[in-house]
């Protein structure tokens, strides 16, 4: 959780949900399927966080597109969660190719089982 929110401190949430949020950097994290997931017996809910938007995130929001309240609109959006995931993930890895702060990023086996969900 604190690696994700490092990064998206030093990119902004724009890559993941387009230029209006280019320069934004206020954002809650979101336990896409709950702090204690798994999937094919793999646990995952620690590590399938993204960081969304807070208007787009928080319980007294009542923002069209908020996650919380109105996940279809949410992914009609902005795609599935589990791909907002993905391009966070790939972003992360490249950083860590050219930057010494070497982000921690889940296990491949944590990565596959993420991207095995239907989230």
């Amino acid at each position: 959780m604190k690696d994700i929110a490092s990064f998206i401190g030093e990119v902004g949430l724009g890559g993941l949900y387009g230029p209006e949020y280019e320069n934004r950097y206020d954002f809650q994290l979101h336990h896409v399927l709950g702090r204690s997931a798994k999937h094919d017996k793999v646990a995952i809910g620690h590590e399938f966080i993204i960081p969304v938007p807070v208007e787009l995130h928080d319980v007294n929001s009542n923002h069209p597109l908020n996650v919380t309240h109105r996940k279809k609109a949410f992914i009609a959006e902005f795609g599935s969660q589990s791909s907002i995931f993905q391009i966070l993930y790939s972003c992360m890895d490249k950083w860590n190719d050219f930057d010494e702060n070497n982000f921690s990023m889940p296990s491949i086996e944590v990565y596959n089982a993420i991207m095995g969900t239907r989230a």
